[in-house]
Order: structure tokens, then C-alpha cells, then sequence
């Protein structure tokens, strides 16, 4: 989740930013791409084996104001044993990581440049055991893929284009996958709705983090292939929030998963 972008992208981006100040949606097409995962909300399959729209779940807090913990120094096997004991208590299969949540584990170094941390998730976390599968929520073909194996990154990552009819185009990113997930992929490559895509990783291989899926939506990759920028600058978030909507508009989860600006 390194912050350097081609030149092209960069441009690009700095379009995105003329518009917003300018008043302007920042992606020219973001509303009409929102949309359109609007009125088609019935028709995406289930990401996960639970219908996320019923099933039981535990929404975290991971801001700097929650209670839990993950990633930085911390031990993912022990916060994995944590999350897990809380889950069972709540008959729960699925723990939930917020959309636009600003957090406390992405203050390290590695998530900053020009001082200011990616600390904003772009991103919907979906807490399981490792080698849980993940379904393909539509139609699709492999648009890249690479594993991204250094400490708090995503590890083993896939990214699906999805083209469902002409002009609408956008991709939906994997993240923290089993290493074999990425076994007989090419770019190209055409998963079905509902097709099993990959398995969640486990600690150390995803990331070092407790096993989940990152879920996101893009509706433009700046150039870059197997990687994406999970999380952003609050500084930018009305840009980064037109480039990557909320991932729920696919995933239909009746709970509140979007954070407030102020995180809570």
C-alpha cells in the first residue's frame, strides 16, 4: 500500500482535486456508478457463506476512541484469540472493520508521506477464521494480482474488473488472502457470481493481522495493478471517497459500518 502513483494517475488525481474544489463530484462518473450498484443491489450474490444482510455480527471500533486492537506491535495471535472469544459469546460468524474509519493502527511510518497518515480505511474488514472461502459478488475477470507480503500490508491480493453492461465499469479488491488463493490466476481470468475467488489468509502470510477479508470497491486504479491504497489521508477523504465508495452498497449489511469523519 506504498503512496507513489504514475504520472498519468497523478495527473488524474489532481483533476479529481481541481473538481472538488471546484464544487464537482471528483470522479465524473462516480454518481452514476453509485447508482447503478443501487438499483442493482439485488442481484450480487453473497461475498461469504453467512447472508451478511441477517446474520449476527460484531461492529468493532478500532478508531483511537474504540476498545480493540489490531495490527502495529500488538500480537495477531492474541488478538486473534480475543476476537474470537467475543464472536462466540455473540453467537456471531462475522466480526465487521468500519468503512472511513480513522485508525490508531495506521500511524506508523510506513502508512505516512508528507507527514500527514493514510489513517482513513477505504476499505470493509470482515472478521472469519483463515480459509474461510469468498464468493464473487458478480461477474468478473482478474484484473491483477500480486502478494503484497511485507508486515501490515494486505499479503496475498486479488482485484476483479467487473464490466456488466457498456459504460459501466469498476473493480472490487481482496485483501489478506491465503497464499494459494493466488494459485492459476491470470490476468483475464472469469469468475462468475457466486463462483468461489479465494480463501482468507492466516497471520503471518495475510499481513501479520488477525485472519479477514478487506473488501473494497474502485472505481479508478491510477495505474497501479495488485495493490491499491486501503486507506487515506483525512485530508483527502472527499477525493479518496469518490474514487473508492462504500464497499456496503455490494456487501448490504443492515448494520451502521460507515464511521463518522470524527470516527466514532
Amino acid at each position: 500500500m506504498t503512496a507513489c502513483m504514475p504520472i498519468r494517475a497523478a495527473k488524474r488525481f489532481q483533476n479529481y482535486q481541481d473538481r472538488l474544489a471546484a464544487g464537482q463530484e471528483p470522479v465524473p462518473n462516480a454518481e452514476m456508478l453509485r447508482q447503478w450498484l443501487v438499483e442493482n443491489a439485488d442481484t450480487f450474490s453473497p461475498v461469504l457463506e453467512w447472508d451478511l444482510k441477517t446474520c449476527a455480527k460484531i461492529v468493532y471500533d478500532f478508531s483511537a476512541t474504540g476498545d480493540v486492537v489490531i495490527g502495529g506491535t500488538s500480537d495477531p495471535a492474541r488478538q486473534t484469540e480475543i476476537m474470537w472469544q467475543q464472536l462466540a459469546k455473540a453467537n456471531a460468524p462475522v466480526g465487521v472493520g468500519r468503512y472511513r474509519e480513522d485508525r490508531i493502527c495506521y500511524q506508523s511510518d510506513q502508512f505516512k508521506n508528507d507527514g500527514e497518515a493514510r489513517s482513513q480505511h477505504l476499505g470493509i474488514d470482515l472478521f472469519a477464521p483463515a480459509s474461510t472461502p469468498v464468493f464473487a459478488p458478480l461477474d468478473g475477470v482478474v484484473h491483477s494480482f500480486a502478494d503484497n507480503n511485507l508486515h501490515l500490508d494486505y499479503g496475498p491480493t486479488i482485484i476483479l474488473q467487473h464490466q456488466p453492461e457498456d459504460g459501466v465499469m469498476f473493480y472490487t479488491l481482496y485483501g489478506h488472502l491465503s497464499r494459494d488463493s493466488l494459485d492459476g490466476l491470470y490476468k483475464g481470468k472469469e469468475f462468475s457470481a457466486g463462483e468461489i475467488l479465494c480463501r482468507f489468509g492466516d497471520f503471518p502470510i495475510n499481513g501479520d493481522w488477525i485472519p479477514h477479508l478487506h473488501f473494497q470497491v474502485i472505481f479508478d486504479m491510477l495505474g497501479r495493478e495488485g495493490d491499491y491504497f486501503g486507506a487515506a489521508k483525512p485530508s483527502e477523504w472527499d477525493i479518496w471517497a469518490s474514487i473508492c465508495p462504500d464497499p456496503n452498497l455490494i456487501l448490504q449489511m443492515s448494520e451502521n459500518v460507515v464511521a463518522t469523519r470524527e470516527g466514532v
